[in-house]
C-alpha cells in the first residue's frame, strides 16, 4: 500500500498560478489609459503644433524630433498625459482657446509618432 501523500498547497498554487496568468491583462488594461497630449508654439509664427497619442510609451522626444526635423522654431514641447475622457476635455478647451487666439492650428498626430 502506498501512502497517501498530502497536498494542503493545492488550493495556494492554483490561485497563485492564476494570479500569474491573469496579472499580464491587468497590466494591459491600466496601460490602455492614457493619452498623451504634446503642442509648442511657433517662435515667429501664430501657428500651433500638437499630437496625441494613446496608449503608448512617451512621445514627447518624437513630436519635438518631428519640430526640429522640419525646421520649425518654436518654443518649448508642452505634454500632458492623461485619461481618454479628461484628455477630451482638456483637448476641447485648448483647442477652443487656440482658435480664439487667431492662431494656425496643425495637427501633426500621424507625423510625430514616426520614429526618428
Amino acid at each position: 500500500m502506498m501512502p497517501k501523500i498530502s497536498n494542503r498547497s493545492g488550493p495556494t498554487a492554483r490561485l497563485l498560478l492564476i494570479a500569474a496568468l491573469l496579472a499580464p491583462n491587468f497590466v494591459r488594461a491600466a496601460e490602455q489609459d492614457h493619452v498623451q497630449f504634446c503642442w509648442a508654439m511657433g517662435k515667429f509664427d501664430h501657428t500651433i503644433y500638437f499630437a496625441e497619442v494613446e496608449n503608448r510609451e512617451d512621445r514627447q522626444a518624437s513630436f519635438d524630433a518631428l519640430l526640429e526635423i522640419s525646421g520649425v522654431d518654436h518654443h518649448a514641447v508642452t505634454c500632458t498625459t492623461s485619461d481618454a475622457a479628461t484628455h477630451r476635455r482638456t483637448r476641447a478647451a485648448l483647442l477652443k482657446d487656440w482658435r480664439e487666439s487667431e492662431s494656425e492650428i496643425v495637427n501633426t498626430t500621424f507625423l510625430s509618432d514616426l520614429d526618428y
